[in-house]
């Protein structure tokens, strides 16, 4: 039996494939490069102010510092600070502290405010692709360490830097870092370290073992006293977790108000050393949260919380923070694609080679064994205890996470070992052999 024609007509119609209309070049360019839409616009504003006065704002990249050198030095540092900034947990003002303040002269307080605001650029545009990526962060880490670390900056600010001599804040800033890095090797030398995707999940796995005790108490006791009690401790883990965080927020946000970053070593090193959580996590989590505290530092001091300015320094600031931002934009934000490519060890080893070789140049270049008595051994000796007392803390940061990893791998291996023993018991007293070499099974479930 034939259809009728225009049913066949229908039919054949339904069965052609609907046409999908391709996107123009330009909208595609646009879904490509939309997470660039940050730096792109910072880009256009710095280029739209800059020639507006070309021969003023072009012509400083070659204008000589009131210092040491000229500002296209700082350029060519952002270069490589930004990349830095984007891709490891160390900020772009752990590259700019040092160079300005050892190789050109600028005084820490400055440098540490250049630190604050070129940050503010190229780490917010960084962070900006991390979200647009997609990258995997401790959110529970990036809340309460910015809680912590805008305290910490704003004591710091006020009761710490301004108290503090420029030789000893660049050489206790090198050294501290230098500490962490020691740490973080020793660390990572153990090939058996489990890591985890927050800190969040670090305490998770550390209570999971409770689970496997629920079934044979919830026997004597009932299910609902035992899923209160687990409440209870997951409730105790949290806000030990967010107390933890908080603390360790403010001793960051102390070390940015001196040298412009240290909020991001110091979440970075709770996180990995003490939570176990991945690099991979930890380093764009540190860039985030640096992120955000280089704009409270920018906007304090702007205000300015912390001291008012010499004559002619907050123009030298501007200078240096012109030329740099056209950089920073770009350089951040390609770094925070770095992470993504490398390994947790490949960025570990990057944090090697560059806190070791601030530490040098400071040593080089500081040379504290020549300085006039008693800074010449105040300069050594505090140096030399801030390494020692830091590197101690952070080893004891990752012994203590250790410590609960294996607390719970022993715990758990012993209850499977119980396990075990308790089935091959029960094997054995249901095989009983017989005269004529039979063997009798018993039904034990019974």
């Amino acid at each position: 039996m034939c259809l009728p024609p225009t049913i066949v007509k229908k039919k054949s119609l339904d069965l052609l494939p609907t046409p999908v209309k391709k996107p123009s070049p330009l909208r595609k360019f646009v879904r490509a490069n939309f997470k660039w839409i940050v730096t792109i616009c910072v880009e256009i504003a710095w280029f739209t102010w800059a020639f507006r006065d070309p021969e003023a704002n072009f012509g400083r990249f070659t204008e000589s510092t009131p210092y040491v050198g000229y500002y296209y030095h700082m350029s060519i540092t952002m270069v490589f600070g930004s990349l830095v900034a984007g891709a490891t947990s160390e900020g772009g003002g752990a590259v700019a502290f040092p160079v300005m303040t050892l190789a050109l002269g600028v005084p820490p307080g400055l440098a540490r405010d250049f630190s604050f605001s070129i940050q503010s650029f190229g780490m917010t545009c960084a962070s900006v692709i991390i979200f647009f990526l997609k990258v995997p962060l401790d959110y529970e880490a990036l809340i309460w360490c910015s809680v912590g670390g805008t305290v910490g900056l704003l004591v710091g600010l006020v009761g710490v830097a301004p108290f503090l001599l420029p030789s000893y804040s660049k050489l206790c800033f090198v050294s501290l870092w230098l500490s962490f890095s020691v740490a973080l090797f020793r660390l990572n030398t153990r090939k058996e370290r489990k890591v985890y995707e927050s800190a969040k999940d670090s305490d998770a796995f550390i209570l999971e073992y409770k689970q496997h005790l629920k079934n044979d108490v919830s026997v004597a006791t009932g299910d609902d006293y035992v899923i209160a009690i687990e409440d209870y401790k997951i409730l105790k883990a949290r806000r030990k977790r967010i107390a933890t965080l908080t603390i360790i927020g403010v001793i960051g946000g102390i070390c940015s108000s001196i040298a412009g970053s240290g909020l991001d070593m110091a979440a970075f090193s709770i996180l990995t050393l003490y939570y176990r959580v991945s690099e991979k996590v930890a380093t764009p989590t540190s860039v985030v949260l640096m992120a955000s505290n280089a704009v409270v530092g920018m906007l304090c001091r702007l205000i300015p919380i912390g001291g008012a300015y010499a004559a002619g320094e907050e123009e030298t600031l501007w200078k240096f923070v012109s030329v740099c931002i056209p950089i920073v934009v770009v350089g951040a934000p390609l770094g925070a694609h770095i992470p993504t490519i490398l390994s947790r060890h490949q960025i570990s080893y990057v944090l090697y080679f560059l806190s070791t070789l601030q530490f040098i140049s400071a040593y080089v270049i500081v040379r504290p064994w020549g300085e006039p008595s008693p800074h010449g051994v105040g300069l050594i000796v505090s140096s030399a205890a801030t390494l020692i007392i830091g590197t101690l803390f952070f080893i004891k940061a990752a012994n203590f996470g250790e410590l609960r990893d294996a607390e719970i791998i022993t715990k758990e291996a012993s209850e499977i070992s119980d396990q075990e023993s308790m089935e091959n018991s029960f094997l054995e007293a249901s095989e009983k052999p017989l005269e004529n070499g039979a063997i009798e099974i018993i039904d034990i479930s019974t």
